[in-house]
């Protein structure tokens, strides 16, 4: 049966549409304006940026709208989520597969953020176990299939579905997916270079924080030992020739290239790569004409690498990077709440993740579903 025909999915897509209550009109109107307040302290003109404002003062008020943030993103996800895009059991929304599964996720992180329970009803729903015991057999049975991209992202569902939800729903298809992760690169080593769909540092990054959290130090071992000799050994410099203007990713490479070694390489020896592979990340500009449809998601993309950087560092250098790439982006809601096929299924969770990421820095614990 349609999700939407679903009676109590068509409840909670009601509450979507108007706002449950009434409010999301206003949020999505209000989207821009939250953007500007972050940029301008007390006493500014509205709309003015003040040289003044440091990246400090920025995150601070950041942090102040991090909800109302947090739930404008939301509007296009739970949309495409119920959609009926694809055949796909569970992940039929969204247009394709991956896309599915990271708004899956965006919308079990925006729960744990905020601890509203708004679209509790539309997890549940497209979690059905029946429905993810078929994508399970369904992915087991095409060992290629959204290698690596997709599965990379079902593991992060799957973390804080477990973390948000106190489920091991997804955990057992997790584990499958961990597994074929790992075999794919035994068989074929990661490079720092693969691009979007292929891209290793969005793989093993994911696989990591997966395998950290389930124990498994086998996994992560090799891991932080490809890293080393692959990432932080390969011996460039970022962002070099072809990434500056010519590549119109939806994954920044440098800066993803830099999140996985921050998470697989003490942080002392990470902070000495850092300073010789992107010692300033100012000469990175935000995307504000994107080329293709792809490239609507590079600003997003580049923020969680630069949140990394600014994690391990303390450099407000790159703070001020983050702030830049993820303001200029959620500042221009087109491009993450606009057209349907070009953005609108995709582009926002991209920025659930680069809110989520920063959240972490202020003693951010994920809420727990109540459960009566």
């Amino acid at each position: 049966m349609s999700i939407l025909k679903s009676l109590g999915i068509w409840a909670a897509l009601v509450a979507v549409t108007l706002g449950a209550p009434a409010c999301q009109a206003q949020d999505q109107a209000a989207s821009p304006k939250i953007a500007a307040e972050i940029d301008a302290p007390a006493g500014a003109a509205e709309g003015e940026k003040p040289d003044g404002a440091s990246p400090g003062q920025r995150l601070e008020a950041l942090n102040r709208d991090r909800h109302q943030i947090a739930l404008a993103l939301t509007e296009p996800i739970a949309i495409c989520v119920a959609r009926d895009d694809t055949s796909h059991a569970a992940f039929h929304g969204c247009i394709d597969w991956h896309s599915s599964v990271h708004a899956t996720w965006a919308l079990v992180a925006y729960t744990g953020l905020t601890g509203d329970q708004r679209y509790v009803g539309l997890i549940e729903e497209t979690l059905r176990p029946e429905l993810v015991a078929a994508e399970r057999d369904f992915v087991n049975r095409r060992p290629r299939f959204e290698m690596p991209y997709g599965r990379a992202w079902f593991l992060r569902l799957a973390r804080d579905h477990a973390r948000v939800f106190d489920s091991d729903l997804l955990t057992p298809m997790a584990d499958d997916i961990a597994a074929s992760m790992a075999d794919y690169y035994q068989r074929q080593r990661p490079s720092p270079l693969t691009r979007n769909y292929d891209s290793a540092s969005w793989a093993l990054l994911n696989l990591h924080e997966y395998a950290t959290w389930r124990g498994d130090e086998e996994t992560v071992a090799w891991i932080e030992d490809d890293v080393r000799n692959r990432f932080v050994g390969y011996g460039l410099t970022c962002p070099f020739e072809a990434e500056r203007d010519d590549w119109s990713d939806f994954i920044g490479v440098c800066a993803n290239w830099a999140w996985v070694a921050q998470k697989s390489v003490p942080e002392e020896a990470f902070v000495a790569w850092l300073y010789s592979f992107m010692p300033d990340p100012s000469i990175y500009t935000p995307v504000t004409a994107p080329r293709t449809a792809h490239h609507n998601g590079q600003n997003f993309s580049r923020a969680w690498g630069f949140w990394s950087m600014y994690e391990a560092t303390g450099d407000q250098r790159y703070l001020d990077a983050y702030l830049e790439h993820f303001l200029t982006a959620y500042e221009r809601p087109e491009t993450w709440n606009g057209d349907y096929r070009r953005v609108g299924h995709w582009v926002a969770q991209f920025g659930m993740l680069a809110l989520i990421l920063s959240s972490a820095r202020k003693g951010y614990q994920m809420h727990r579903v109540w459960k009566p």
